[in-house]
């Protein structure tokens, strides 16, 4: 296993150490309410980041892909994001995660020119600091990453390696939230395949 991928997996062992922690200490409903108050109280942002989410083809629902998406056309729609930087790789799957969610986001009917991808993060961690790195590449200055609450519980962690990078996502438990859970329309992930792929994991 090459250095990098020993960080990665240490990373998440602290991780899986520190969320029991830091859930029993303050709920997640709350550690959302207060970081939304931050964050979007700094709208609207030239550009957000969406991480990625395993594809499979032969899996009829994608309840997190789903959410992810519903959230950004949402966010996007109200004008808090005037862009969109997909993020991920072919990792376990061999469909790329940003492009999938381009394809998507078509189907969804977010404008192409505001769409942009990071097609190589394979972690979290990655989709943060990659797309930040693409962010500000591309000369965008207001930065955030939107996803749903259950990535946001973890995340938070990585927002120090990219300082001044905010982060907005919905209650885990408010009514509304089932919204952001239906069913995606048809859309066909033939152009986000990889041939030959390997998974990393």
């Amino acid at each position: 296993m090459s250095k990098h991928l020993c960080i990665i997996a240490v990373m998440k062992k602290i991780l899986l150490l520190l969320l029991p922690v830091l859930l029993a200490s303050c709920s997640l409903k709350n550690r959302v309410e207060r970081s939304n108050k931050k964050y979007f109280g700094r709208a609207p942002y030239d550009v957000v980041i969406v991480p990625g989410y395993p594809y499979y083809d032969t899996t009829p629902r994608f309840p997190l892909l789903a959410c992810r998406m519903y959230w950004v056309k949402e966010l996007y729609d109200k004008g808090i994001a005037k862009n969109i930087i997909f993020s991920g790789g072919a990792i376990h799957t061999p469909y790329n995660e940003a492009k999938v969610m381009k394809i998507i986001s078509d189907t969804l009917g977010i404008p192409q020119r505001h769409i942009f991808l990071e097609e190589y993060a394979p972690h979290s961690y990655q989709n943060v600091t990659y797309g930040n790195k693409l962010a500000k590449k591309l000369g965008f200055k207001k930065i955030a990453v939107a996803t749903d609450p259950y990535q946001f519980s973890y995340l938070t962690i990585f927002l120090p390696s990219a300082p001044g990078v905010g982060i907005l996502t919905f209650s885990p438990d408010s009514a509304e939230a089932k919204k952001y859970f239906q069913p995606l329309p048809y859309f066909n992930p033939r152009d986000a395949y990889v041939k030959d792929f390997t998974p990393i994991d």
